[in-house]
């Protein structure tokens, strides 16, 4: 009895040394914080004169309407009031700025690129996500990433990846032909877009299966993991405020402190990561023995491979033990890539086949494009230059790019204070500037649609999904303006050293998916109200489900 007392006590002298040592650490981290933003709190006030929506909230500022779910309407009024330089209220009085101007958005994405880079909370919350891959790097090290990867996404290699697109897609095909065989038939089209591009990404990029499009198969615990990721980062977007004071912690405490929280979507984030690394890990194990057998199969592949895992792997076994990649390191890219990949290039598609389901006349006249391409091609699969070749299939794809984006906005801080150019001065209370001070430590966030739908730019129907723009001569307003994108003349891929490095292998998942899909069936809305949730990423939803339900009922018949 004594000895269970005594085990008790200590237990709960444990249990009270820890958590005196974290509140320690809170207390600690909290007073070196406040010091830190009361500075940076004067140093911003420079920045007070930049016209801006007022906040609404003496502790949260505009934080609570420009992170929600539903925030895409006050974006849409800020973005029409206040033009290519908005000044907003962040968090405990934080002084941001939100930028479209295209001389501004060059100056931050290229020219002083290595002063403007990813926030601290980005950077820290990719790395515990994901691991130390693109996402989680800065500087030297991302560059040194980006060469790696670089032969992975080259117009080369995406020409020889085009029949392995096609050979996956005709596995979706051949699903929604199977479904639809009776008769119309109303089909999630999120999910088996996310199934389609996990599964080429996965085959592409790692030479793995997840089995996604096996009709007879549940959707995948990693796919289901990607997809529901940034709609429960979204729903917790109230609780940044504590971020900055833990970001740095070690990852094993963040996750003993993220188990304390009693909200179901902390857990679910947890559990979210435990099986994005499950997985990540079996594929990366099982490679890795392969390669430390000495398999002569595997080799073969390896030395011939131009895939993510081939051109990591090759590097790690090439170099010298100190050169050498950690294998947590390729595990992160892994990661990343898979998530990027799958998430983004989901939801463009989403919202593709949405908008051409809304005006069937569109849908109808790409269709007649691809029937005919098809009837070309001797009814074989269109390859990457044929594709390519394909002007309405190239301006729907565009278009929906353009006006809407699966990312709407890019934080960057300024690491040092500096000045940014603007293209067209703006009214202060000072009167006309050309150019605005941004002090050391001051969010600036790449507002990705103010710039593609500028009407200053793209002209009076800017916010209008019209394909046929891009049938024409563009506007010389839009050549004048010189938007830094890589990806025809938009934000959408971003631009500049932290670019989207996939942005080729998106355009090209696109087409083929759309050629296969829209050729053989026609797409209509449902009866169920969809709404497009805002986050990292935006996701749609049925109206009432919820943001943690992401869903895209379409009807689909066979034409």
């Amino acid at each position: 009895m004594a000895l269970d007392n005594w085990t008790r006590l200590r237990d709960r002298s444990w249990a009270m040394l820890i958590a005196l040592s974290i509140t320690a650490l809170l207390t600690a981290s909290a007073a070196m914080y406040l010091v830190s933003l009361l500075r940076l709190r004067i140093k911003q006030m420079v920045l007070w004169k930049v016209p801006g929506p007022p906040a609404v909230s003496f502790f949260t500022g505009n934080h609570t309407q420009l992170h929600h779910v539903g925030a895409a309407k006050f974006h849409e009024y800020i973005n029409k009031t206040y033009g290519g330089v908005i000044r907003v209220t962040g968090l405990l009085w934080d002084t941001q700025l939100i930028v479209s101007d295209p001389k501004a958005c060059t100056n931050i994405l290229i020219q002083d690129q290595d002063v403007f880079e990813e926030t601290d909370w980005f950077i820290e919350c990719n790395l515990h996500t994901f691991g130390p891959g693109l996402l989680g790097t800065l500087g030297a090290d991302h560059r040194r990433q980006r060469k790696q990867l670089n032969p992975v996404f080259s117009l080369k290699h995406m020409r020889d990846m085009a029949p392995l697109f096609n050979k996956i897609t005709r596995q979706l095909h051949d699903v929604f032909q199977a479904k639809v065989a009776a008769g119309p038939q109303e089909i999630d089209m999120l999910n088996w877009f996310s199934r389609v591009a996990l599964e080429i990404i996965a085959q592409g990029g790692l030479g793995y299966t997840f089995n996604s499009l096996d009709p007879d198969a549940e959707e995948s615990e990693f796919g289901r993991a990607i997809k529901e990721y940034f709609p429960t980062l979204t729903s917790l977007l109230a609780f940044m405020t504590i971020f900055p004071l833990i970001s740095r912690w070690p990852s094993w405490l963040l996750r003993f402190g993220a188990q304390l929280v009693p909200l179901p979507a902390v857990r679910h984030i947890i559990r979210i990561v435990d099986v994005m690394h499950r997985y990540i890990k079996e594929v990366f194990d099982a490679k890795k023995a392969l390669l430390e057998k000495g398999d002569d199969m595997f080799n073969q592949q390896l030395s011939e491979g131009n895939d993510i895992i081939s051109v990591l792997m090759k590097a790690h076994n090439g170099a010298s033990k100190e050169d050498r990649l950690p294998d947590d390191e390729i595990m992160g890219h892994m990661t990343a890539l898979l998530f990027a990949a799958t998430d983004s290039t989901s939801t463009a598609l989403s919202r593709a086949v949405q908008l051409l389901a809304q005006r069937p006349e569109m849908q109808e006249k790409l269709r007649e494009e691809l029937i005919e391409a098809y009837s070309l091609a001797g009814e074989t699969d269109l390859d990457y230059d044929s594709l390519a070749n394909l002007p309405y299939l190239e301006a729907v794809c565009r278009e929906t790019l353009r006006a809407f984006p699966p990312v709407n906005f890019v934080p960057r801080v300024a690491r040092a204070d500096t000045t940014i150019p603007l293209s067209r001065p703006i009214q202060t209370k000072e009167g006309p500037v050309s150019s605005l001070f941004v002090p050391c430590g001051t969010t600036v966030t790449i507002n990705v649609i103010g710039a593609n739908r500028d009407p200053s730019i793209w002209g009076a129907d800017a916010a209008e999904w019209k394909p046929e723009r891009w049938l024409a001569p563009l506007p010389e307003s839009l050549t004048e303006a010189r938007i830094p994108g890589v990806y025809s003349n938009t934000l959408t891929f971003l631009g500049g050293g932290r670019a989207c490095i996939g942005f080729m292998f998106s355009q090209l998942e696109m087409k083929v998916v759309l050629s296969q899909l829209i050729r053989a069936f026609r797409f209509s809305p449902s009866k169920t109200e969809i709404v497009w949730n805002y986050g990292g990423v935006t996701t749609p939803s049925a109206k009432g489900s919820g943001v943690l339900v992401p869903q895209l009922p379409m009807v689909v018949e066979r034409v």
